[in-house]
């Protein structure tokens, strides 16, 4: 008798195993926008960059202080006017989404194209 009991438990385990939902692990939830995307939003094409009708490429460099606005920006171009341009254009702007690791350093390259 104790043998049918047990098999019974048995089966009954393995029959609510059958239909269990298995685990699944909790994915960390990205930014909507990306990094590139929410900064492109704030730059508009230079003004210095129109007269000579060429596509270029800068690379920006920044920090995010507790409030997520860009803060310690420097933007690696030849280029004092186009780099004053981007330094009025992007600082104390907000990324949302990003600034959670602290003295953590971003790295952007900016495509302008004519």
């Amino acid at each position: 008798m104790k043998k049918y009991l047990y098999l019974l438990i048995l089966m009954g385990f393995l029959v609510t195993q059958a239909y269990s939902l298995p685990f699944a692990p909790h994915k960390p939830t990205a930014p909507q926008v990306t990094l590139e995307q929410q900064i492109a939003r704030y730059v508009s094409y230079p003004s210095i960059l129109k007269s000579t009708r060429l596509a270029s490429v800068v690379v920006i460099q920044f920090r995010l202080n507790e409030a997520s606005e860009v803060c310690q920006l420097k933007v690696f171009s030849q280029n004092d006017e186009l780099n004053n341009a981007l330094l009025r254009q992007l600082t104390s702007k907000k990324l949302m989404g990003y600034g959670r690791v602290p003295d953590e350093l971003y790295t952007v390259r900016l495509h302008f194209e004519p």
